[in-house]
């Protein structure tokens, strides 16, 4: 039986130990060499990477060329952060190594301090993760599926008594003549958004998906769902779906369709499917179930494209993690709606998808 990828050997394993047994001026520097790469540092205004002075007593380099002074978090969401670098390490490690997701008030526990602290650096990872998504286009075969979040009506004070007919009636969710929309099953509700995940395979089959793209819209329509293939995949691709009939003008629009009845089967007998886009939806419900409990609507694009990168790093190894989470913040920029949290900057309105009028 082949080994888990996770147990697979590695040449330089990181560990908690390791992390945690480095002190302060260590952890800068190991945060540096992941950032920069080994015995060089780029500044933040010129952009000229070299050797820079070291001022070892404020733990920074100033430029060679244009005599700024730098950090390590200099132009990044940590910018200006009060807490220790090894803590600051340690959150990173900590975010990278739990797989469906890190609550704040377990990263309390971890580096200690105030719950806000760790609920704030959680949020610039997230945010980070989010501004930092590539923008170039997917290709190939390529699965989309919408999943319902949040906005869970809650159960009466009294069980409604179920009676003879209801124990023998199939559900209308079930059921394969089903001739309502989704919504039947899902009530309405203000808070309730739709997570569409397109998810790009790799080429050999059976390797899983290569790279994942996520948007939130307010329902599953027609009108979102191509504006949104439009925007990310490339034409002549092959677009993977369920029977929804918003997703029945794509052929028309330059792409290859493959369709799976799902009120019939859960892959086709040519091997047609869904099971990455599925995959995404499992661990994003188990992360909202069992870490966050609630995710509302002004922040679940943050999460759902944290729960993106995880699902798009899950094989590589925790050493490569940690640093394609460091490159990916560090690239973002000054958090936006973060930074002075604690003094009222906070986000306005939810970032939802609109369809293109054009």
């Amino acid at each position: 039986m082949p080994a888990y990828f996770w147990l697979r050997s590695q040449s330089t394993p990181l560990t908690l130990d390791i992390v945690s047994a480095m002190d302060d001026e260590e952890a800068r520097l190991f945060l540096a060499e992941m950032r920069w790469g080994k015995g060089r540092q780029i500044c933040p205004d010129c952009g000229v990477v070299d050797q820079h002075h070291t001022i070892r007593t404020r733990k920074q380099w100033r430029c060679k060329h244009c005599g700024r002074t730098f950090s390590v978090t200099t132009g990044t969401p940590f910018a200006d952060h009060k807490i220790g670098y090894r803590k600051l390490l340690m959150a990173i490690f900590s975010f990278a190594i739990n797989q469906k997701g890190l609550a704040a008030l377990t990263l309390r526990r971890i580096i200690g301090g105030q719950y806000r602290t760790s609920f704030t650096l959680l949020q610039k990872i997230r945010e980070a993760l989010m501004l930092s998504v590539s923008t170039e286009k997917l290709s190939g075969v390529i699965e989309i599926d919408g999943g319902h979040f949040s906005g869970k009506k809650r159960k009466g004070r009294k069980k409604k008594k179920a009676t003879p007919a209801d124990k023998t009636q199939v559900p209308d969710k079930y059921s394969q003549h089903r001739t309502k929309t989704r919504a039947s099953a899902f009530p309405f509700h203000p808070n309730r958004r739709i997570v569409i995940v397109m998810r790009e395979m790799l080429g050999e089959k059976g390797k899983g998906a290569g790279r994942t793209v996520t948007a939130i819209c307010r329902s599953e329509n027609g009108a979102d769902i191509e504006s949104l293939v439009q925007s990310w995949v490339r034409k002549s691709s092959t677009i993977r779906s369920d029977e929804l009939p918003a997703y029945g003008n794509l052929k028309l629009m330059g792409y290859l369709h493959d369709v799976v009845n799902h009120s019939e089967e859960f892959s086709t007998d040519e091997g047609i499917n869904q099971n990455q886009a599925e995959s995404f939806f499992s661990r994003m419900r188990r992360s909202c179930i069992g870490i966050y409990h609630r995710i509302t609507p002004k922040y679940m694009l943050d999460y759902s494209c944290e729960m993106a990168w995880r699902e798009d790093y899950r094989k590589a190894d925790t050493q490569e993690q940690v640093k394609s989470l460091l490159r990916r913040v560090c690239s973002s920029g000054i958090s936006i709606d973060w930074v002075n949290y604690c003094r009222g900057n906070k986000r306005k309105a939810e970032l939802l998808f609109q369809a293109s009028t054009s």
